[in-house]
């Protein structure tokens, strides 16, 4: 469901809870309240202004905390093992930045650790640190650095792009090797589930209201 803001005169001394304004646009809006499932859309650009989650808390918690589990077995056992004559052939994620490294491309080789092993973990850590805190009602003054390093992390967290060359690599090699898929595959693609669903569930919105109010009441 889409609800359409309408506009409002701009007050002489604006009331951040009243007001609000538009990310694409800068159109100052009226405030409406959104429930969970609906957005609220900007009626000059369209873009969403507000779309709230359904108990962002707790889900985004246990997906955090299910992606923290997968985390080691996700980089540190085998993908896949390729069979070619009898030759067998395996790697993880992180022999593979080794590896990298090794041949001479330093810089390629701090990209993927970078992108597919510290920024993830970061976001992941940083995340159940953050939902921990707000579920046991506590608002300390660091969750606001907190909360701003997992948004800039966002950004540089590339599992999916990790993901996607190793089903080039499916596609490349089935018909030269028999392929054997480990345990450390299913383990990353459960980890790039919960990393992109806790991303999905965080409602940026209703945790920067309940981290100011906290801190604001403490």
């Amino acid at each position: 469901m889409n609800n359409n803001c309408s506009t409002k005169e701009p007050p002489t001394a604006i009331d951040l809870n009243q007001v609000l304004a538009c990310h694409g646009c800068d159109l100052l809006l009226e405030h409406i309240p959104v429930a969970a499932g609906e957005k609220l859309s900007c009626p000059r650009c369209g873009e969403i202004l507000k779309a709230p989650k359904t108990d962002p808390i707790n889900r985004s918690l246990a997906l955090s905390l299910t992606g923290l589990l997968l985390f080691p077995f996700a980089i540190f056992m085998p993908i896949m093992t390729l069979d070619t004559m009898g030759l067998e052939n395996s790697g993880n994620i992180f022999t593979g930045v080794i590896v990298v490294w090794s041949d001479g491309f330093w810089l390629v080789s701090a990209i993927l650790a970078l992108t597919s092993i510290l920024f993830p973990l970061a976001k992941l850590m940083l995340l159940f640190v953050i939902t921990l805190n707000l579920k046991l009602k506590r608002y300390h003054n660091f969750l606001r650095l907190l909360m701003r390093s997992y948004i800039h992390l966002d950004e540089w967290g590339m599992l999916e792009v990790f993901m996607i060359g190793i089903l080039v690599t499916i596609i490349k090699m089935h018909h030269m090797a028999h392929i054997h898929y480990d345990t450390g595959l299913f383990c990353f693609i459960g980890l790039l589930v919960a990393t992109l669903g806790s991303s999905m569930m965080l409602d940026e919105d209703e945790f920067w209201k309940l981290i100011e109010n906290g801190e604001l009441n403490d």
